[in-house]
């Protein structure tokens, strides 16, 4: 398996997400960034997609996005979660404990479910926030689809390192 050497820089960037997505939901007025997201960085991946005639991944995506709906899932969630799920399995991977280090996956789907619940569990005592289980199951599947995403990434990666390096002695 792939090995982060001394790349302290996950535990803080770890924590400052953390600190953002807590913002996120406690905040009352999150509709700047949702316009932010729909708006401006939704049309740029759009116009990027098109041009590059690889309208087929646009219709993915937006499937995708109308079955998460549909399903009464948050796409928000999944995709916080998401990042914060590849940030806690880099952190975990890159730890010195082998124990950590060895099982980054599932210490990382831990953690974020952990950190999930809490978050919805401070919103039940906002009068303008509400907690739900499909919030809280939301951010579940983003860490799951993030350790799944990472894992695939670092089994790639390390085929392509092995494959150099069968090449470099041959």
């Amino acid at each position: 398996m792939l090995r982060v050497k001394n790349s302290r820089i996950f535990v803080p960037a770890t924590i400052l997400y953390a600190i953002f997505v807590f913002y996120l939901s406690v905040t009352s007025n999150i509709g700047n960034i949702k316009h932010l997201l729909d708006n401006t960085l939704g049309e740029a991946i759009i116009q990027i997609l098109t041009a590059a005639h690889l309208s087929i991944i646009l219709k993915f995506l937006v499937g995708s996005l109308h079955f998460v709906e549909r399903q009464s899932l948050d796409p928000g969630h999944i995709g916080i979660y998401f990042g914060l799920g590849v940030l806690l399995y880099f952190m975990f991977l890159s730890s010195r404990n082998k124990i950590l280090e060895k099982h980054a996956a599932a210490f990382a789907v831990f953690t974020g479910t952990s950190y999930g619940i809490l978050n919805e569990f401070f919103q039940t005592f906002l009068p303008y926030r509400t907690a739900s289980v499909a919030d809280a199951f939301s951010n579940i599947l983003g860490l799951v689809l993030a350790q799944i995403c990472v894992i695939i990434f670092v089994l790639v990666l390390s085929s392509v390192q092995n494959k150099t390096v069968e090449e470099a002695v041959n």
